[in-house]
């Protein structure tokens, strides 16, 4: 069954087949919101509101692009929503692992890898800094980066998805990694040669 003839299904009242839809995309939404949000257990919240607005609003859906370039869309604005309510701090999805809080990864990959914790170490701490660099960027930037480097969605998905064109996501792209970079090195986080 095509994905127009499961939303037309569900439409039409067999409310049953959305678990369908959220099996296939609960993994790209939470990993988006953890993105935006951390690691929190709001997230899940925010997920359950995020398919709560899919579900409401099937019937509006005008299959202008693909039902996942829809979720993205709503996705970020619940994640960015969420974001500024609560000042969640911005997590870059490599660190979400999953129900497991920080240190407990932490302890765990330094135990996996005894040869190497002083590189972890040094790996950890690049990724919160980048992180709290992150959270200074406007929110289009910090969209931008998530879905191009850490989601890794091609420039048409991530245009679709913002609906800009793929020029103006090119030219936020590089002003979102200059602006991340500048932050970075004010910082001291990278010399001024990289």
């Amino acid at each position: 069954m095509t994905e127009k003839e499961l939303i037309e299904k569900i439409v039409a009242g067999q409310d049953k087949l959305f678990e369908q839809i959220v099996e296939k995309y609960e993994n790209m939404v939470l990993g988006v919101i953890t993105s935006f949000c951390g690691n929190k257990p709001d997230n899940e919240d925010i997920a359950q509101n995020v398919f709560v607005k899919v579900f409401f609003s099937l019937s509006k859906f005008q299959f202008a692009s693909s039902l996942s370039t829809w979720i993205y869309r709503i996705t970020i604005n619940e994640a960015i929503n969420f974001s500024k309510k609560k000042k969640a701090p911005f997590v870059p999805l490599s660190e979400y692992k999953g129900d497991d809080d920080e240190e407990t990864d932490f302890i765990d990959s330094i135990e996996n890898k005894k040869d190497n914790i002083e590189k972890q170490a040094i790996e950890k701490e690049q990724q919160v800094l980048v992180r709290k660099a992150m959270e200074k960027l406007q929110d289009n930037y910090r969209t931008i980066l998530t879905l191009r480097d850490i989601e890794d969605l091609s420039y048409d998905e991530i245009a679709k998805i913002l609906d800009i064109s793929q020029d103006k996501v090119k030219i936020w792209l590089f002003r979102a990694r200059k602006k991340l970079k500048d932050i970075l090195v004010k910082e001291g986080v990278l010399d001024e040669l990289q």
